[in-house]
């Protein structure tokens, strides 16, 4: 996992290498975590498509601005992803 480290109230978003589908479409698992009492908040999704595929803790509101920033950044994500 890659880590691209935010400011937004603790927040850490990690990245994975980019992947293929089977028909060969590249994307990139994306991670977000807040420490809370007794564990993390988290939120998994995928680019380019940000859908979400687990997430706990955070609400729809949360989730709606958290996929919003990973939408902004996508263009870093995906340089850095290339870069490794």
């Amino acid at each position: 996992m890659k880590n691209f480290y935010t400011e937004i109230d603790n927040i850490t978003m990690t990245f994975s290498d980019i992947k293929k589908t089977d028909d060969g479409m590249e994307y990139i698992k994306i991670y977000f975590e807040k420490p809370v009492d007794g564990g993390f908040y988290f939120l998994e999704s995928t680019l380019p498509s940000l859908d979400i595929v687990d997430v706990e803790g955070f609400s729809e509101q949360e989730q709606r601005k958290l996929l919003a920033y990973a939408s902004r950044n996508s263009f870093i994500v995906w340089e850095l992803a290339r870069a490794c």
